[in-house]
């Protein structure tokens, strides 16, 4: 049987592990890659992953997010504003840009 006690521990259990996991070191990193690959370049430099992780982290690039860790406001405006996405310069190296699927 279920009572109301095993649901709410089980309910806090849950949100303790999803919370352990949005903090975990490797998760702004992580996220930062992949919405860079779906956004801009399928091979991003260190520093571009490295920025957008740190405005997942902060909350905060430039004037965008609120400052709240996990802000994809913030991350999203790192991934489409840095410089790497918007360098023209950049549209001639051949090892730039994103690979699709046929």
């Amino acid at each position: 049987l279920n009572t109301e006690a095993d649901v709410r521990d089980a309910e806090y259990e849950t949100q303790a592990a999803l919370d352990h996991y949005l903090h975990h070191d490797n998760t702004a990193p992580f996220i930062a890659i992949r919405l860079i690959q779906r956004f801009t370049t399928s091979n991003p430099n260190p520093r571009y992953v490295k920025a957008v992780a740190t405005a997942f982290r902060t909350g905060k690039y430039g004037q965008f997010g609120t400052g709240i860790y996990g802000d994809l406001a913030a991350t999203i405006a790192a991934v489409l504003l840095d410089p790497e996405a918007r360098s023209v310069t950049l549209d001639a190296d051949p090892f730039r840009g994103v690979l699709r699927e046929p």
